[in-house]
């Protein structure tokens, strides 16, 4: 074995020049011996005459331009430190990461070996080993976040001697050089350590936060010859960009041979991150804590404005407020990281890792709902986002002149949420499934004769890889027939059906009651949704959908009936874990309904509600109700309106549907006689208020006591909704506070789908809507981000400079825009005025008229034309409810 400090001689040398970088070098041959070093029987040649006795080859021309190239790259005036050069001895106290080349010696340093090649897979370099570090670079502080102030790495320059070795049976971790992502990326882009120690920092957050949902390691550690891993598909569009595209590639040969060292270890650059994706529960807190520290009633409302309010007004519009961070309101740049599940418990869209989960909002940028379910699982990577914490304060000041003082805040909770576009989305990793060749449909003459599909698909399931959600059970609501007594040969496969939605109701406690539960007394309010739908096609015996395109089941509907069994309506009852569909499932999407394990074709058809409750479907035009079983799958196909033949839908399905979206022209209009109405619209104000004596909504007083929100539970939300940006028709929706719990993304700027809320018309025929139990919302787009940042906290929208000429402004709004007084224009109803004091005032010289005209004599004075002006008027104005407001108004007649 070859040691330090001890001679060696090799025979049989040739001399050879490398083509890369010129160098000259001694080759060895077969013949070549190595033999130790004896002083009486060598003879010394200066190594001058070697080289011009030895056959040299001739040098690639390329040599003599590399070279420069590379000075002329090192004479950038880049701010850089160089490194030291010393020797070390050190015991390893901890093997930070193996396949890194990252150890901890002394409890103190960071030893870095990734710039060096380690022989028998480091087995020697184990904890309590002792090791002589001779020629290393001593980098102080290279990465700001790196917990080691003093790193010491070794380049090919350096050499790592094993001085005694670590204990018995001491854990060893071979490392491994085929597949290593770590020595990959750094070699590929040349890495300096400060970049390396980053992206080892990264590929460690990845391992830690979504090992446990990925569930193969290898996705994260090592590039597989298949395609890119999870983690490459999220650092190489970074490294793209961090890198740049004209580094240099390493040339170890001339690290090696060079007389003046250079190595990448030499100069370095203490690195600021580019951008971090921390765990979602590190996320929200730093989120709820900036909101909470730059929370100032005082900014919330205009001074102009709060001191005309009332104390309970004033208490009112501070009890609903709400912050937006973006990606660059972070530093360094945050980027979302987590796997997209749906909750079973609140109805909603969550990203997930090991750590937390944070509900999300979803839109698509073409109108239509986000509803692809087959994401559930994956790791998604969001870098253009929204993240909002809403704050709900419980307060009591006197008055507006105490907004600067936070002894008179009683309770603040938060409520964050992240809402982006579907576009934005870049998909690292989506779970696995295995497509099952053709249906088999009811009438085919193969059934139990053999399985035509053996499925083992997770169809969307988010517990194949996802921890199991709490206080639940798998399978707790499963059918007898399906889910049982299944043979084990039979048991992989599913059913499945067709469907249309044709309504959807929001989430609310309902009091169902099951046919197996005999007359219900004493049973509690479950949260449910209901939709109803309409059959496409007979029940299929299948392993997993078709592609989008080519759905049999259209096909055969179109030659079938309008009465027939298999265009039926029917009502879906979703509760318990089946709740999860609620944010997929819209009005106008074609879904496979799929119940695995199971091979009975009538298991659409079962009654499941109680004799009393199947006779009010029944009145109400549904002849049927289903139950969605908890372990029954969703599977979204497309969308009615982008199938070629539209017509496989009846005639009076496709009526209802084509006349169930108005406009809200359409609605404030006189001659509309509709009561339960859908339609779309933006956000404009957001508003809290009281709800009058008929608005108020009744409900349990375990449902008042729910945690999340500290507002009035006798209260509503008054959205105004316009037509479009900058329209002057605004329609006012009111939602009361035991709705909000459930809904998300309710923003100025955001464009809604209000579904079948009620249309009413106040005493004063102003027309306004209400939230029912019946209703939902969809969101179509998120609010843009320029109309986030400029919007009042509390809930206003600011208007842009395009919506002038005049611009329609509201009553509560108007002293916010003091300069722009006399090119705004007002649309309120005065239905009440209930002081006034008047002044009249002299056209000519301007002066008050109390008795006999002033400041001219010797004539009449002209009257025309004339001004009066009130003082301080405090007006009750009515858009559609009861809301007071006070502020100073002036008349003029020219």
């Amino acid at each position: 074995m070859l040691q330090l400090g001890h001679g060696y001689v090799l025979t049989a040398l040739s001399v050879s020049g490398l083509k890369a970088s010129g160098h000259k070098v001694f080759v060895t041959s077969f013949s070549s011996c190595l033999l130790p070093y004896c002083a009486e029987q060598v003879k010394e040649q200066p190594l001058e005459i070697a080289w011009r006795g030895g056959p040299i080859q001739p040098v690639s021309p390329e040599a003599t331009v590399q070279l420069p190239l590379e000075l002329t790259d090192e004479k950038l005036p880049v701010p850089a430190k160089e490194s030291k050069i010393l020797s070390y001895m050190g015991i390893i106290t901890r093997v930070l990461n193996t396949q890194a080349g990252l150890y901890e010696l002394d409890n103190k340093i960071c030893l870095c070996l990734a710039y060096q090649q380690l022989l028998n897979s480091a087995r020697g370099l184990r904890p309590g080993a002792c090791v002589e570090l001779r020629d290393v670079h001593l980098l102080q502080k290279p990465l700001a976040s790196f917990p080691f102030v003093v790193v010491l790495g070794a380049c090919l320059h350096s050499i790592v001697l094993l001085k005694g070795f670590s204990r018995l049976s001491t854990f060893h971790q071979p490392v491994t050089s085929s597949g290593n992502l770590y020595m990959q990326l750094l070699f590929r882009y040349n890495l300096g350590l400060p970049l390396y120690l980053w992206l080892v920092s990264l590929l460690e957050m990845l391992e830690q936060r979504f090992c446990c949902f990925v569930g193969r390691r290898r996705l994260f550690i090592r590039s597989v010859p298949q395609g890119p891993g999870v983690a490459e598909k999220f650092l190489v569009p970074i490294l793209n960009t961090v890198v740049p595209s004209k580094a240099r590639v390493r040339d170890v040969h001339h690290e090696i041979l060079a007389e003046m060292h250079h190595c990448p270890l030499q100069q370095y650059q203490p690195l600021e991150p580019p951008c971090q994706a921390p765990p979602l529960s590190l996320l929200r807190s730093v989120a709820e804590q900036r909101s909470k520290e730059a929370f100032n009633p005082s900014q919330l409302l205009s001074p102009l404005e709060a001191q005309h309010m009332s104390t309970q007004e004033l208490n009112r519009r501070l009890a609903w407020s709400y912050d937006t961070f973006s990606a660059e309101s972070f530093q360094p740049r945050m980027v979302l990281l987590g796997v997209l599940r749906a909750s079973c418990s609140s109805g909603s869209l969550q990203l997930r890792d090991k750590s937390a989960s944070i509900p999300c909002v979803i839109s698509r940028r073409d109108g239509n709902p986000f509803a692809d379910t087959a994401l559930i699982g994956s790791l998604l990577q969001v870098e253009t986002y929204q993240l909002v914490v809403e704050q709900f304060l419980q307060s009591d000041f006197p008055s507006w002149e105490q907004l600067w003082t936070l002894e008179h805040v009683r309770g603040r909770e938060t409520r964050l949420y992240v809402q982006f576009c579907f576009e934005d989305v870049q998909i690292l990793y989506t779970p696995e499934v295995q497509v099952q060749e053709g249906p088999t449909s009811s009438d085919s003459p193969s059934l139990g004769k053999k399985d035509v599909c053996s499925s083992k698909v997770e169809l969307g399931s988010p517990e194949a890889k996802l921890p199991k959600l709490e206080g639940t059970s798998p399978g707790a609501d499963s059918e007898e027939g399906c889910d049982r007594g299944q043979s084990s040969a039979r048991g992989t496969s599913c059913m499945s059906r067709l469907f249309l939605v044709t309504q959807k109701e929001g989430l609310m406690s309902r009091n169902y009651l099951l046919a197996a539960e005999g007359d219900g007394e004493g049973q509690e309010l479950q949260l449910s949704f209901q939709a109803t739908i309409l059959w496409m096609g007979k029940p299929q015996l299948w392993g997993h959908p078709r592609k989008i395109g080519n759905l049999p089941e259209v096909e055969q509907t179109n030659h079938q009936r309008e009465d027939s069994e298999a265009q039926q309506r029917v009502l879906l009852l979703f509760m318990g874990r089946s709740l999860r569909w609620f944010p997929f499932l819209h009005p106008g999407g074609l879904y496979r309904l799929i119940v695995p394990q199971c091979l009975d074709f009538g298991v659409f058809e079962r009654p499941c509600l109680s004799p009393l409750q199947g006779r009010l479907l029944n009145q109400l035009g549904c002849p049927s109700c289903l139950i969605v079983s908890a372990t029954w799958h969703l599977q979204h196909e497309t969308w009615i309106s982008c199938l070629a033949q539209p017509q496989v839908i009846p005639g009076s399905e496709r009526a209802e549907m084509g006349q169930k979206v108005f406009s809200i022209p359409e609605l404030l209009s006189n001659s509309f006689t509709g009561s339960l109405v859908s339609f779309s619209g933006e956000i404009v104000e957001r508003t809290l208020c009281a709800s009058p004596g008929n608005e108020k909504l009744s409900a349990p007083c375990s449902m008042q006591r729910q945690k999340g929100t500290l507002l009035p539970w006798d209260h509503s939300v008054k959205l105004s909704v316009s037509a479009a940006p900058g329209s002057p028709v605004v329609l006012d929706v009111y939602i009361a506070v035991a709705y909000l719990q459930r809904l998300w993304g309710l923003l100025p700027g955001a464009k809604i789908l209000f579904q079948n809320l009620q249309r009413k018309i106040s005493r004063f025929h102003n027309v306004y809507c209400t939230y029912i139990a019946s209703s939902c919302i969809s969101i179509l787009a998120l609010p843009r981000t320029c109309l986030l940042l400029s919007s009042n906290p509390a809930g206003i929208a600011s208007k842009s400079p395009a919506a002038t000429s005049p611009s329609l402004v509201f009553l509560s709004n108007l002293l916010l825009q003091p300069h722009s007084l006399s090119q705004s224009q007002i649309f309120c109803h005065l239905s009440c005025v209930l002081a006034l004091s008047l002044q009249w005032t002299c056209s000519i010289c301007s002066s008050i008229f109390r008795e006999v005209p002033t400041g001219i004599t010797g004539e009449e004075p002209s009257w025309e034309p004339f001004a009066f002006r009130s003082d301080a008027v405090s007006c009750l104005t009515e858009p559609a409810l009861c809301e007071r407001s006070s502020c100073q108004i002036q008349f003029r007649r020219n």
